[in-house]
């Protein structure tokens, strides 16, 4: 329900006395106005008002977002992420991107130390388990886990084996981490 007007941030739509101020507006001495460019939307049904924004928003992240994140720091009781994308969506994320995963949200299984299942520098996928006062996520689930990992070595990609096991085409080297079902296949977009 349009009337395919496009409004600029402070422009009058309406009054109180005609709608519920919605998303994307504000009331100020019993008038509507808008609080960002975008297009005009009515909803007769309930007499509301929005503003729909004709750009896209920075994302905000909230609870049950699945995120791809790189992880940073890994201690035996948690491993510390930088959220960098989410998964279907075109702008960069505009809250805090600093997160960790407990050790008890690794994985189904019990895992008594974080450095066995990740490594700095992983790619993983996780899902945001809280956003304030601190972004918490976790990785259970088959699709959650490492994407791309590094070798603690000689810091080149691991490849996956069998099961969990990954081993490093340059040096050999092998090691176990908790992977997402679709490893090394590049998906970002997976939810």
């Amino acid at each position: 329900m349009s009337d395919e007007k496009i409004v600029l941030p402070g422009e009058q739509i309406s009054t109180s006395e005609e709608s519920l101020p919605g998303e994307g507006t504000f009331e100020d001495r019993g008038i509507i106005k808008a609080s960002r460019m975008g297009q005009v939307q009515i909803n007769k049904k309930n007499k509301s008002i929005i503003v729909k924004p004709v750009t896209s928003t920075p994302v905000m992240l909230k609870k049950e977002d699945t995120v791809i994140c790189e992880v940073r720091i890994v201690r035996s009781s948690m491993a510390i992420v930088e959220a960098v994308y989410v998964p279907n969506k075109n702008r960069g994320i505009s809250s805090d991107t600093n997160g960790t995963i407990h050790v008890s949200e690794i994985s189904e299984n019990y895992v008594k130390d974080a450095s066995s299942e990740y490594g700095n520098g992983d790619i993983i996928r996780a899902r945001v388990i809280q956003v304030k006062p601190s972004l918490q996520l976790s990785t259970k689930g088959t699709n959650l886990g490492a994407i791309k990992s590094l070798c603690t070595k000689c810091r080149k990609p691991l490849k996956l084996m069998e099961g969990n096991l990954l081993e490093c085409e340059n040096c050999s080297h092998r090691e176990t981490r908790k992977i997402a079902s679709d490893y090394g296949q590049g998906n970002l977009n997976k939810i």
